[in-house]
């Protein structure tokens, strides 16, 4: 079972981006950071998986269990060129790739009781191009729920 604090959350999304062969650079923060913080550091390159910080939600169910619910972002983003919509279209295609992938690493880590989740409420949207520079990808919307009995003593 994976802990529920922060830093054990952090490293199973970079655990996971690094093993990922297509994955080349991970970052967690906030949205303030934003693609130029990560676009500023020398080993920067596509695609880029950006954990956001999570809201956390605690939770008891009435039978000694306290709970961490982790609702969270996680966008995988590629560059493209503004005037290739083929090109584009690749981008948001290899996005959502890596993020089913991500998919069926949680669905196996649930199995094996690392955490829980509920997967009828993930959700996937496309990055919104007002903001995003030529960057196209996905946001999947996740909760993710850690026992946190063993972090209370």
């Amino acid at each position: 079972m994976i802990p529920g604090d922060l830093d054990s959350y952090v490293e199973y999304f970079e655990t996971w981006a690094t093993h990922h062969p297509d994955v080349k650079f991970f970052c967690f923060g906030s949205v303030e950071l934003g693609l130029a913080y990560a676009r500023s550091l020398p080993d920067f390159d596509y695609p880029f998986v950006w954990l956001e910080q999570p809201v956390i939600q605690s939770t008891d169910n009435g039978a000694a269990h306290f709970n961490e619910v982790y609702l969270t972002g996680i966008t995988v983003l590629l560059h493209a060129p503004g005037d290739d919509p083929k090109a584009q279209v690749q981008a948001y295609s290899k996005a959502l790739r890596i993020l089913y992938h991500l998919q069926t690493r949680l669905k196996k880590d649930r199995k094996e009781s690392q955490f829980t989740f509920d997967w009828n409420l993930m959700k996937k949207e496309t990055v919104n191009q007002l903001w995003a520079d030529n960057h196209f990808g996905w946001r999947l919307e996740v909760p993710l729920e850690f026992n946190i009995n063993p972090l209370l003593v």
